[in-house]
């Protein structure tokens, strides 16, 4: 059973995000937090992205839900906004996706591998 969280504890783990954000504008390239929010949303992470024109991106990824969610900052005071968001349930179901010829397909690994066992 998955527990439902109010708009104060959502919006609660926005405000930590961005507080991120603020105390790390000088850092490395990315950064990566998991928080407690009051609420023991441990399955909740952020990731801080590139700046990348006057926009700097973060990621929200919750666990539970199986989502991840990105968000851009318009560091001009544009304000902040949701870009998109993607549930990765059924994408961990896939053996292999993509058009891309980078390496061997999971079928020919596994041809290769049961010549061995043989």
């Amino acid at each position: 059973m998955h527990k439902k969280y109010g708009l104060n504890t959502i919006l609660l783990g926005v405000v930590i995000v961005l507080l991120l954000l603020v105390l790390v504008k000088t850092s490395p390239n990315y950064v990566i937090a998991q928080g407690d929010g009051g609420a023991g949303a441990r399955h909740i992470f952020a990731l801080v992205g590139n700046q990348q024109a006057n926009r700097e991106s973060f990621y929200l990824v919750d666990t539970n839900q199986e989502v991840i969610m990105v968000y851009e900052y318009g560091v001009q005071g544009e304000g902040l906004g949701l870009v998109t968001t993607r549930s990765y349930k059924y994408d961990k179901l896939l053996e292999q996706y993509g058009r891309g010829n980078f390496g061997p397909t999971v079928e020919k690994i596994k041809q290769e591998i049961e010549k061995v066992k043989r």
